[in-house]
């Protein structure tokens, strides 16, 4: 009998290669399925990328302590932060229509208007190690701390809350809105998915597989979080109530990394290792899409206002568009060859670590002076 999937259907991976044989330059004057832009700066390490509230694009530029902003047509502006060494990691929008992200050198949460006002925020923990952020349901900002071992809270006016985890050293890493109105996020190195509601009450879930080193994680159109196992090459999915499962990718030591929710319904991923992007339906089917560029390390993703997928690559320091997305394969840059099918068991549901009335207490609430540019 074939394992339901986490939506309660039988998982299947289609493993679709797909040869890029036409890359059309940044400035070509029609959008083709696949294009690469490249930053100004280089060596910039892009890491994270966000859909802005003006239809534009933004991202972190971690090697050289900038923000960049891209448009549709491939346009891109960058900010430089005024702190050194400050190493921005992830960004998202939030709901005063600024960009909000994360610096984990610097210890402090930056915030960027449209028109390029910087202002940046400390955390109260010093060498916390800020890396996920997320905006939450109740307004607010949340972030995670690597090496703090706690989830942050940041208000739009800048008072900083911190949240103790129940587990030491967990290394908590990416974080997301869950359905539920709670906040989910990994701990690579526990193995452990947790959740914290807006109140502080903290539980974690085991990963069924070891050494699996959750990373990036987003709420699902089913319902679900989805996650990516960037150790042992899964993508992982855990209702609200706590049942996990585990879909194993067709390539191997690929790495996968950034997750996202496509237009499409689907859930959409990079593969580090491999230069690859993926997607996996809610019911378990998995198609790989294998770019020509070599070591350009495509690291985190997200569906653009255009309806494409748009993404950070770290090592070809370039920022990729693939789209439309409901028909990835139907234009001439793209050609691509099913070159097997096959039914996947996933993984079976594992207990939470703690029950869900365990709660964290608030470890710092302050209100910081912030650093205005």
């Amino acid at each position: 009998m074939a394992r339901l999937g986490c939506s309660g259907s039988a998982p299947r991976v289609t493993v679709l290669l797909v040869a890029i044989v036409a890359l059309q330059v940044a400035t070509a004057a029609a959008q083709p399925s696949l294009v690469e832009f490249g930053i100004p700066t280089a060596g910039s390490g892009p890491r994270g990328i966000t859909a802005g509230p003006d239809g534009n694009l933004w991202f972190t530029e971690a090697d050289v302590n900038r923000i960049g902003r891209i448009t549709a047509s491939g346009i891109v502006t960058e900010f430089p932060l005024p702190s050194a060494l400050s190493v921005p990691e992830e960004i998202v929008a939030g709901v005063d229509g600024a960009l909000w992200f994360t610096e984990a050198f610097g210890n402090r949460i930056g915030r960027i208007t449209l028109d390029g006002s910087l202002t940046e925020f400390p955390i109260p923990t010093s060498a916390s190690f800020p890396l996920g952020i997320t905006a939450g349901a109740d307004g607010n900002l949340w972030f995670t701390e690597a090496f703090g071992n706690r989830i942050g809270r940041i208000t739009p006016g800048g008072s900083v809350s911190e949240f103790g985890l129940l587990t030491p050293a967990s290394y908590p890493s990416s974080i997301a809105a869950g359905p539920d109105g709670s906040l989910w996020f990994t701990e690579a190195d526990a193995d452990r998915i947790g959740r914290v509601t807006l109140s502080g009450v903290v539980s974690e879930y085991n990963i069924p597989t070891a050494f699996s080193y959750p990373t990036d994680i987003i709420a699902g159109a089913d319902g679900n979080l989805w996650f990516t196992e960037s150790d042992i090459d899964q993508i992982g999915c855990i209702t609200p109530a706590g049942s996990i499962t585990e879909f194993p990718l067709p390539t191997t030591l690929s790495t996968p990394a950034g997750i996202t929710l496509g237009s499409d319904g689907n859930l959409w991923f990079t593969e580090l290792d491999a230069d690859q992007l993926g997607r996996i339906t809610p019911n378990g089917t998995i198609t790989e899409f294998a770019l020509l560029a070599d070591q350009s390390a495509p690291q985190d993703i997200v569906a653009g206002p255009d309806g494409a997928l748009w993404f950070t690559e770290y090592a070809g320091n370039r920022i990729g568009r693939i789209g439309p997305i409901a028909t990835p394969t139907a234009t001439s840059t793209l050609t691509a060859t099913a070159t097997s099918t096959q039914t996947v068991s996933p993984t079976s549901s594992p207990t939470p670590t703690v029950p869900p009335t365990d709660t964290a207490t608030a470890t710092t609430t302050e209100t910081p002076s912030p650093t205005v540019t």
